[in-house]
């Protein structure tokens, strides 16, 4: 039997990875299924808006917290004086995006040559107002490891959202069925999390213990910043130098990309934060619990990132529309560059556990100067180009970008793709095999019956194969996926 301690981490965490992932296959399949229907209703020209909309409001939310919600969730000693004064320093912040964005919207607007962006953009603002107020109790639940109670949110919220925009496209709003979307989103997740989170914030502020943590969370806060502004340096430039029609096509394989990403990584990495700050004093059982949680990932999100690649184009074209058909390459360019980075994407929690946002920060910008190089350069041949030199540059850095964090827990690259190479051949494998079929098909289906015949054919073969080289780690999947004893 395992040490006790240890045993009710694993529980707990398991509860966690259990809810989370229900929370987020729900929510991301509640957008999958309204995206295909708003793409229906609504133009690539009306979420090329969006996406440039997004570029600026995002970038507002990363003021909303300054990383106060991450150190909240890592530090040991945490003092109702200090919860308090987090939230106020939240909803200040969230005050202070929202004037910012209303200020901003006509130079944004006249940057693109958009117009409409300025109503759209003043809209959008009023959601950090809400959204701030709600983030020292959703911070408080994932410490917690209360993920039942922050799947209710999402679950709800997102529906609700969901039925909202759908319902304000067929009514012919446009543009605007997605902005009153997402204002409704930040609308009921604010209420959620009062409801569910017993955090009741004091009329109180002690600037002694913020000045604790104000360093772990500027660089935090910096890195995302900066991190934010080269993840979407894509869709800035296109947007500017190619146009809204362009940015929708790039937009939605970049969305069909984050769907598992978001399911999987996403889930994994809520989970695996407040669990590796609990272990962040013990390597052994960091490195074990980390290990687990990468395998569970890769074998999960290695086939899903491959099978998109193999049948991008009935994929678009049967879920989206024919008229959808130019970001069926980007998606085939895009999704083995997604395949690493569900993976490389766990880093964070490890410099976050170890209290090393600066760390986080320094690679951050180097790395972000490549990334932001290769989009340039890439921006000549169009949404093809910015989507392969993404690909390229993200293979590129995947060594460096693991072995820095690695350091810090003593973590051997060796084991790390260990870890990996079983899921690795069966994903290929069944990649080889699905585009081989489709080839051999050569037309004689429609699109739609194309990917109902190789989705489950995908399915079996990779169960298959995982069964033959990879049952340890299926088996470990699914202990982690099924219920407690």
């Amino acid at each position: 039997m395992g040490d006790p301690g240890e045993l009710s981490l694993a529980q707990r965490a398991s509860s966690g990875f259990r809810w989370a992932s229900t929370s987020q296959a729900g929510r991301s399949g509640i957008q999958f299924v309204s995206n295909a229907i708003l793409a229906r209703l609504l133009s690539p020209k009306d979420f090329g808006l969006l996406g440039m909309a997004l570029i600026v409001t995002g970038f507002a939310s990363l003021l909303r917290d300054l990383g106060t919600s991450a150190a909240i969730i890592q530090r040991r000693d945490l003092s109702r004086g200090l919860v308090s004064s987090v939230f106020w320093i939240n909803a200040g912040l969230g005050l202070t995006a929202a004037v910012l964005v209303f200020a901003a919207s006509p130079l944004v607007a006249a940057f693109f040559k958009q117009p409409p962006l300025t109503g759209i953009l003043r809209a959008l603002s009023a959601s950090f107002v809400m959204a701030g107020l709600g983030v020292v109790h959703q911070a408080m639940l994932q410490r917690s490891l209360q993920f039942r109670g922050l799947a209710v949110v999402d679950l709800v919220s997102a529906f609700v959202s969901a039925v909202a925009g759908i319902g304000f496209a067929m009514a012919g709003a446009g543009v605007w069925s997605l902005v009153y979307q997402a204002l409704v989103l930040a609308l009921v997740s604010t209420v959620l999390l009062w409801v569910v989170s017993p955090v009741r914030p004091a009329f109180e502020f002690h600037w002694g213990e913020v000045k604790q943590v104000s360093s772990y969370s500027l660089n935090l806060t910096s890195f995302n910043v900066f991190n934010y502004f080269i993840r979407n340096a894509d869709n800035l430039l296109i947007g500017k130098f190619l146009g809204a029609g362009p940015l929708g096509y790039y937009s939605l394989a970049y969305r069909l990309l984050l769907f598992p990403l978001q399911i999987i990584t996403d889930v994994t990495s809520r989970v695996l934060f407040p669990v590796c700050s609990e272990l962040q004093d013990d390597h052994e059982r960091f490195r074990r619990a980390y290990l687990k949680a990468v395998s569970g990932i890769a074998t999960l999100s290695f086939p899903l990132m491959l099978g998109m690649a193999a049948l991008a184009r009935p994929l678009i074209t049967t879920v989206f529309g024919a008229q959808w058909g130019p970001s069926v390459i980007p998606l085939m360019i895009l999704a083995p560059a997604g395949m690493l980075q569900s993976v490389t994407a766990t880093v964070g929690p490890i410099y976050q556990a170890k209290g090393r946002a600066d760390w986080l920060f320094r690679w951050g910008a180097g790395a972000g100067v490549a990334v932001l190089i290769a989009f340039a350069v890439g921006l000549r041949w169009g949404v093809i180009g910015v989507a392969a030199a993404y690909a390229a540059v993200t293979t590129l850095l995947t060594i460096p970008g693991l072995a820095i964090p690695f350091s810090l827990v003593q973590l051997r690259l060796a084991a790390f793709f260990e870890s990996l190479w079983r899921p690795m051949a069966s994903a290929l494998a069944m990649c080889a095999l699905l585009v081989g079929a489709s080839r051999l098909l050569g037309g004689r289906l429609m699109d739609w019956q194309e990917l109902l015949l190789l989705v489950p054919a995908g399915a079996l073969i990779y169960t298959g194969l995982s069964l033959l080289i990879n049952r340890h780690q299926m088996r470990e999947l699914l202990a982690a996926m099924g219920k407690q004893r």
